[in-house]
């Protein structure tokens, strides 16, 4: 499209594929067709006779991959962050170009976050449905639809990966992690509560000492606690029943591999998700911040305390199996 990326003179509004332009025939200028009948004329009419002509601006008219690739170069900063590699024989020194995140986006995405497009939709409408963290996630959103790479490390994701699909509302892939942690969780204690003779052996325990599974505990830390015969009895039972180690490995191989996944895709396929989300709100008869407002309450996050209990209960439970 000719005028895509270029402003609108009446509503002054970036012009995108879908729009219907009216342009004028004596001096070139584009306008939104709504745009050029409400006023009626040519917002330049008044330039007419002094021979104005309109020029495409090159620049607005550049895909945004062009602005990012132009300046992300300047900033080490960001090429650090997000894990991009940059080679460029003219770059500067890092000393020379040690500019702050804020400032980079702020001229990229700050003022100009209508002009800037994801996946041909204002930058603004994804700031809106991010909501939390919008610095960590719109560099990483603009360097992914502007180049090629689209695997940046995300550490939370690694770390706590059902935490981070609960906090980001992406339930069907917290879903999915903790159906993978049951497992995990199936196979190490699955065949101790199958074992009739360990099930046995610890209702004595309980029954001869209500205290006897912490006893045990303790003696398995190493701290000095004398054991019931029925205590050792079921230590040793249990010991007998530990898991073969190619089951342990494999199954520590598998939980690794779901994180590294995890990891490294979180971010685009927490992208790919507010693409259908946005795409869904746009269809919505509401103007453009009562469709903000919408992404924001029912696209945005989950309560950081609600993220906070299922990461606990994640890294010290369930990742524990």
């Amino acid at each position: 499209m000719k005028f895509e990326n270029q402003i609108c003179p009446v509503c002054e509004k970036t012009f995108t594929e879908n729009d219907t332009i009216v342009v004028c025939p004596e001096c070139g200028t584009p306008h939104h067709k709504d745009c050029y009948f409400s006023l009626g004329e040519c917002k330049n009419k008044a330039l007419h006779s002094e021979g104005f002509s309109y020029k495409i601006d090159e620049k607005k008219n550049a895909k945004i991959d062009v602005i990012i690739d132009d300046e992300i170069k300047k900033t080490s900063e960001i090429i650090d962050v997000v894990n991009v590699e940059y080679k460029d024989e003219e770059s500067k020194n890092n000393e020379e170009l040690k500019e702050t995140i804020e400032e980079l986006f702020k001229n990229i995405n700050g003022k100009t976050t209508d002009q800037v497009l994801i996946n041909k939709t204002p930058s603004s409408f994804y700031e809106a449905a991010v909501g939390q963290n919008q610095n960590y996630y719109m560099p990483r959103f603009l360097i992914m639809e502007g180049t090629s790479k689209k695997n940046l490390l995300n550490v939370f994701a690694f770390i706590f990966p059902l935490a981070w699909s609960v906090y980001r509302k992406m339930y069907k892939l917290a879903l999915l992690v903790f159906c993978i942690y049951i497992a995990f969780m199936g196979i190490s204690i699955g065949p101790l509560l199958m074992n009739e003779e360990i099930m046995t052996t610890i209702e004595e325990c309980v029954i001869e000492d209500p205290n006897a599974m912490q006893n045990i505990l303790a003696y398995q830390n190493g701290q000095s606690v004398k054991l019931t015969k029925s205590e050792a009895h079921l230590l040793k039972l249990l010991d007998d029943a530990e898991m073969p180690d190619y089951v342990f490995y494999g199954k520590f191989a598998v939980s690794l591999a779901m994180k590294f996944f995890l990891g490294l895709n979180a971010t685009k396929l927490y992208k790919k998700k507010l693409e259908k989300n946005i795409k869904k709100v746009m269809e919505l008869p509401l103007d453009d911040n009562g469709k903000k407002k919408y992404l924001k309450t029912k696209y945005g996050v989950t309560p950081m305390a609600l993220a906070v209990i299922i990461g606990f209960i994640e890294y010290f439970f369930l990742a524990r199996f």
